[in-house]
């Protein structure tokens, strides 16, 4: 994608639409994936807490989204909901379904991507506060722990996440609320 900003608050249609452009378009599948990829690599780092993994299962679903974008169709639910459907599948694939949720032990090696800024001191403050939060976030129930990391990471709204758990919207904010109040009350402990 050229230099200009990406267009972070974009709707549900606008995604769906450049997403049945991007199957002729490369600068559409571009935006697309400058989008999309960090919210999907932060998810599922999230749930597995590998770098190596979350980098296999991340190039499974993009890979897996190329080969499929002529399939989506936005009648029938937002692209950010086709996708996260997409990288659960690679996910499941990778550990199983039962699994999938399973966190691993954060590595104790410091990440030599990081930013020249990072020193190795905030690196491990930077973990130590990731772990805080894992920790936090397991004390929440599944479907808090599912709203949350599709509110975040996936940066999805509350319409999209209510179809994909088939729950009404209602439901989705006031679960987050209530998961938002938890974590809150444990991060403050």
């Amino acid at each position: 994608m050229k230099n200009s900003a990406l267009p972070q608050n974009k709707g549900i249609e606008y995604w769906g639409n450049l997403a049945k452009k991007a199957v002729t378009d490369d600068d559409a599948f571009s935006e697309l994936y400058d989008y999309f990829f960090p919210r999907i690599y932060q998810y599922l780092l999230s749930k597995t807490k590998d770098t190596h993994l979350a980098d296999e299962v991340v190039s499974d679903t993009f890979i897996r989204m190329y080969q499929h974008l002529d399939d989506y169709d936005p009648a029938r639910g937002a692209f950010s909901t086709w996708l996260w459907r997409i990288a659960q599948n690679a996910l499941y694939k990778c550990y199983g379904r039962k699994s999938a949720s399973m966190n691993v032990a954060l590595e104790e090696n410091f990440d030599p991507a990081a930013p020249e800024t990072e020193t190795p001191e905030r690196q491990m403050l930077s973990k130590e506060e990731n772990e805080k939060i894992r920790r936090a976030m397991m004390q929440l129930t599944e479907r808090q722990r599912k709203i949350v990391e599709m509110t975040y990471w996936l940066d999805m709204k509350s319409p999209e996440i209510a179809k994909i758990l088939g729950i009404e919207p209602d439901t989705v904010r006031g679960t987050l609320r209530q998961a938002r109040a938890k974590l809150k009350k444990l991060l403050e402990n």
